[in-house]
């Protein structure tokens, strides 16, 4: 792919792996139980957590979710900007830079 090509989400979404996304993004990620959906995604990247079986994602959406402050998206896009604060185009750039 040249360099300046930029992809739409849909491509994004399809080429990027949830669950390489989040082993690297969240290191306090655990293993996955078996072949199960869900991961526990460790410490809450959105509060002060001190609870690391608070925080879930999955790892075919890339979908997250937090009982403990509420947080909750249903992609790696969303997970992103919440996390970042930054806009969706900057989430698809990023994801396009550094995992495809």
């Amino acid at each position: 792919m040249p360099p300046h090509t930029r992809l739409d989400a849909a491509a994004i979404k399809e080429a990027v792996s949830p669950a390489d996304f989040y082993r690297t993004e969240l290191s306090t990620m655990k293993a996955t139980r078996g072949a199960a959906l869900h991961a526990n995604g460790g410490l809450c990247p959105f509060h002060a957590d001190t609870r690391p079986n608070s925080f879930f994602v999955n790892l075919e959406t890339g979908g997250y979710v937090c009982f403990s402050c509420g947080a909750k998206g249903g992609d790696l896009f969303s997970f992103l900007v919440a996390r970042d604060g930054c806009t969706f185009r900057e989430a698809l750039d990023y994801l396009q830079e550094n995992y495809l």
